[in-house]
């Protein structure tokens, strides 16, 4: 059996496809918004629209792909609740089998409209066209400083030499990470030298020609779902960590923690991504943290890496949800997931050293649906109220 990719974490890609098409989009994207402007851009949504109505209804009707009817069958748990709330309210929605292989795409009828899609329902251009841009690291990073919106300092490079450059005005430690990818694949975090650098930047490049490196934020993660430009939920996602007692050692600690872990997260295993994480921060297995100190051990977050995962919109800070906002007039895209790290996620933002670090096009809007802690938001329901809202766009 191959080996997974410590660098993909949980969710392992092809190495080659994912730099074929990263390393293209990224020149692609912005030629296309230096050509065409937003007319072009609209019938160019239609056009790729109706190539994929007319590929889908050529395959099933040589049936290469099928429908089935079964929420609980979805490609993902994204698709699943959003599944659950389409029948909740009358809509026909059913999921599309490629050559009998699952799918996260689907089919929905929204008051008489057939609407295909993959992950999310959304509409077929957006009047910014961010729809080219907003995944791209570098691109969102460059529109929302020049807003004034809070993002790491730092920049996109593809040569090393370059970097290396810029990496000695930057405070350390610093993140590198493909200028285009998902799911936190071949990042790495809390690099301090030249030599480390050197070796993430590397992997990095494994999925992507281009590479981002900026200051790493110290904090938790959060997701902001906008939905229609409004704020719908903030989602504290935490990575594995421990708390010291002066006593036991970082191992020992995790085997009690792994004990008394709550029913929704995955059991800490140590292997190599924890120790090559914990030696950058100086640390190994066999540390004895004090007694009260908190110790990340890998720089994922969330709950199937051992991590932890909270509901947090009530507590947070109302001048934060304003720039939230103001983040997503930018980016002018309805259904987008901001990444964001702030120390307190309670207390003004003014004073903190924080800001947004990425956005998605596609967020899993399901994990606001079943959070670790606190209560939980049916994000499923604002999307396809902006769907039956604004059929005219699909």
């Amino acid at each position: 059996m191959k080996k997974q990719c410590p660098h993909c974490g949980n969710n392992p890609v092809s190495h080659f496809a994912a730099w074929v098409n990263n390393s293209f989009s990224v020149p692609a994207n912005r030629f296309y918004l230096a050509v065409f402007g937003k007319l072009e851009q609209k019938f160019a949504g239609y056009l790729v629209k109706h190539a994929f109505n007319i590929f889908i209804a050529t395959f099933r009707f040589f049936g290469l792909i099928k429908t089935y009817d079964d929420p609980l069958k979805a490609g993902t748990t994204r698709g699943r609740v959003l599944w659950e709330e389409a029948r909740r309210r009358g809509i026909d929605m059913r999921g599309l089998l490629f050559l009998g292989h699952q799918t996260d795409s689907y089919i929905a009828r929204v008051a008489g409209r057939k609407i295909y899609f993959s992950g999310l329902p959304r509409p077929v251009y957006t009047r910014s066209g961010s729809d080219w841009w907003l995944d791209d690291k570098a691109m969102l990073k460059e529109k929302l400083a020049s807003a004034g919106i809070p993002v790491p300092a730092g920049g996109s490079y593809s040569r090393y030499d370059a970097l290396t450059a810029k990496f000695d005005e930057l405070k350390k430690p610093v993140v590198v990470k493909p200028q285009l990818g998902s799911r936190g694949r071949h990042t790495t975090t809390h690099i301090y030298t030249k030599e480390q650098l050197r070796t993430t930047f590397n992997i990095a490049k494994q999925i992507c020609f281009w590479v981002v490196t900026e200051e790493h934020l110290g904090g938790s993660v959060y997701r902001a779902t906008m939905i229609g430009g409004k704020l719908i939920g903030v989602l504290r996602g935490d990575p594995p960590r421990v708390r010291g007692d002066g006593v036991r050692t970082i191992s020992q600690l995790v085997e009690e923690k792994n004990k008394i872990r709550h029913e929704k997260v995955s059991e800490i295993v140590l292997d190599e991504r924890h120790q090559d994480f914990l030696a950058r921060t100086g640390r190994d297995i066999t540390t004895v943290p004090a007694s009260g100190e908190i110790v990340d051990l890998l720089a994922s977050i969330g709950v199937g890496y051992g991590g932890h995962s909270a509901e947090v919109t009530a507590k947070t800070n109302a001048e934060t949800k304003k720039i939230l906002e103001m983040a997503a007039d930018v980016v002018v895209d309805p259904m987008i997931g901001f990444d964001f790290i702030i120390p307190d996620i309670q207390g003004s933002p003014s004073g903190q050293r924080w800001g947004i670090i990425e956005c998605n096009s596609t967020p899993f809007i399901n994990l606001h649906h079943d959070p670790v802690e606190g209560e939980p938001i049916n994000i499923a329901k604002y999307v396809w109220d902006y769907v039956e809202g604004n059929l005219d766009r699909y």
